[in-house]
């Protein structure tokens, strides 16, 4: 018995195929597919090439295309057969993003590997680059693979391309927070070596953005010390030390018991010549920590700075005073200070052996304060020293 379709029903059959551009396999696709069996790889894609030349719009031959180029690894030649495929139609849509992802993990960790191998050759940086480049192109949305391709570049010494692919990071990821630390550290570096080399505009510039950078760390994060020390290291060098001040006093008040913002408040007191502040903070950060080598040395500093200061001042007097009264007498008080500073500065040299300035430094402060024989020994080291060097 004959079927017949209504001519409606056969009208909308006939623009399905149509418009969803609907083929019967070509001889080229059927032959493609026998090679793919029997994984003759080149003559699979040679088959397909042949194919989307002559038929462009064929989306099962680009997404087989795809598939030969994956197994014989031109991942680059896979992509853009994909892309090809999906701008046709999204059949294989699934299936493609599991190759793509598959891809990018064997690139990401194979860059990895590369990167770490650096170490030993600087050579497979350029590998690891390679392989973090490509995995860039399968999944361009993926804001951790800009940030590991970074550290490859920062490592072969090319800070523009490291920052550039940071950049790209936090903007796929604005809350990426690693990505923003290492923006802003990249940035300062090449600020200070800007301001090393006197190009003051390069300098300020990156400066600039790294500030940027940590304070939008330091707004999802604001208890990293490291953020903190260098963002209050660039308020004063951008003079902003009302922010500085804020900052640091904040961290403190936040956590009393953090010896990192102990200290950085202190530093940064001790900066703005506040010596008897300082003390305190260095003091509170040794409280918390009597080994913390750095606070032990900035301590001595401050108390010695403190005894200069006072010392300047004492001599202005001292200098006035003689000349209407010839019994004026100099105000020593200044000595306690180098007391003060004497048993923090000879603890800080134990880890300071060669620190030349610092041998100096006690020197002086044993002088003044008359114990002779450890003058002359800090003397002689900081002659050895000198001479060394």
């Amino acid at each position: 018995m004959k079927r017949f379709f209504p001519l409606a029903l056969l009208a909308l059959i006939v623009f399905y195929f149509a418009s969803t551009g609907y083929q019967c396999g070509s001889a080229e696709t059927t032959s493609a597919k026998l090679y793919m069996q029997q994984k003759n790889w080149a003559k699979a894609e040679e088959s397909l090439l042949k194919e989307v030349v002559k038929n462009e719009k064929n989306e099962e031959a680009q997404f087989l295309l795809g598939q030969v180029r994956y197994e014989i690894k031109n991942y680059l030649g896979m992509n853009q057969a994909f892309t090809s495929a999906l701008q046709l139609g999204d059949q294989h849509k699934p299936d493609i993003l599991r190759y793509r992802m598959s891809v990018w993990g064997s690139l990401f960790n194979e860059g990895v590997a590369y990167y770490n191998k650096g170490r030993d050759s600087a050579g497979y940086y350029d590998k690891a680059l390679e392989a973090f480049n490509t995995a860039i192109v399968l999944i361009p949305d993926s804001a951790t693979t800009y940030y590991v391709a970074s550290l490859a570049d920062y490592a072969k010494k090319d800070v523009p391309s490291a920052v550039r692919k940071l950049e790209t990071a936090v903007e796929k990821d604005p809350k990426y927070l690693d990505a923003l630390r290492l923006l802003g550290q990249f940035n300062y570096a090449t600020a200070l070596e800007k301001f090393e080399s006197k190009d003051e505009a390069a300098g300020n510039a990156s400066l600039q953005k790294a500030m940027r950078a940590y304070e939008r760390a330091y707004a999802l994060d604001p208890n990293n010390a490291d953020n903190i020390r260098n963002l209050i290291d660039i308020y004063e060098r951008t003079k902003q030390t009302d922010k500085a001040m804020k900052l640091t006093s904040e961290a403190v008040t936040k956590d009393p018991s953090n010896k990192v913002f102990r200290y950085a408040y202190g530093a940064f007191l001790l900066r703005q010549e506040k010596y008897k502040d300082a003390t305190d903070q260095f003091s509170a950060a040794l409280k918390i920590d009597p080994e913390y080598t750095d606070a032990v040395y900035n301590l001595g500093v401050s108390y010695l700075n403190w005894g200069v200061a006072m010392k300047e001042e004492s001599d202005k007097k001292y200098e006035v005073e003689r000349k209407t009264n010839k019994a004026a007498k100099e105000d020593l008080s200044y000595k306690e200070k180098f007391k003060d500073a004497l048993p923090h500065l000879e603890k800080a040299v134990v880890t300071r052996d060669d620190d030349v300035v610092l041998w100096q430094t006690l020197a002086k402060i044993y002088a003044n304060l008359g114990i002779t024989d450890k003058a002359k020994k800090a003397l002689e080291k900081f002659d050895k020293l000198t001479k060394g060097k």
